[in-house]
């Protein structure tokens, strides 16, 4: 289930953005704090890329067995992080939520970070949405898509969607 705002609330997208680069474990703990935050929408992590393999050098194409390259678990989903956590942007609900957000970064991250209010996430399909899910059909320009939470999230450069973990589509009370 898709939540909906009502007609005079407008989603608001915030960046959190801290002042280092995140190690796992505070990843985890603060997308998981931002999970529990009445009225979030959706979360996007992004950072530095891990590579998964070398690229150049005597050790071309063996595995790179980075450190912060770990499993984490936010809600009920488990992946592997492939980036260095070096902002979040969260779209929230409505005004309401913004200070409850702010509260849960406090609590997650013990150094400060810039908490700026902007448009970060495509709101509508990009090119790259259309091309990875298709038109629903002819006389219509939508997207076939179960949840439309993921526009604007695709990665152009990914081979499969192994990069999305959708967490809990349920109304948090």
């Amino acid at each position: 289930m898709v939540k909906t705002a009502s007609v005079t609330d407008k989603p608001i997208q915030i960046k959190v953005f801290p002042q280092r680069l995140l190690q796992p474990a505070t990843a985890e703990k603060l997308l998981n704090e931002i999970d529990q935050v009445k009225g979030v929408i959706r979360m996007l992590i992004g950072g530095k890329n891990l590579p998964r393999k070398v690229t150049c050098g005597p050790g071309t194409g063996t595995d790179v067995n980075h450190p912060n390259m770990e499993i984490i678990h936010v809600g009920d989903c488990a992946f592997e992080l492939h980036v260095m956590v070096g902002e979040v942007i969260v779209e929230i609900e409505n005004e309401s939520a913004k200070e409850d957000l702010r509260k849960a970064c406090e609590r997650a991250l013990p150094f400060s970070f810039e908490f700026k209010q902007g448009h970060f996430i495509k709101k509508k399909a990009t090119l790259t949405d259309y091309g990875k899910y298709g038109f629903k059909s002819k006389t219509d320009d939508s997207i076939n898509l179960e949840d439309e939470r993921i526009l604007g999230l695709i990665d152009p450069h990914a081979k499969a969607e192994t990069n999305l973990c959708v967490i809990g589509t349920e109304e948090k009370s």
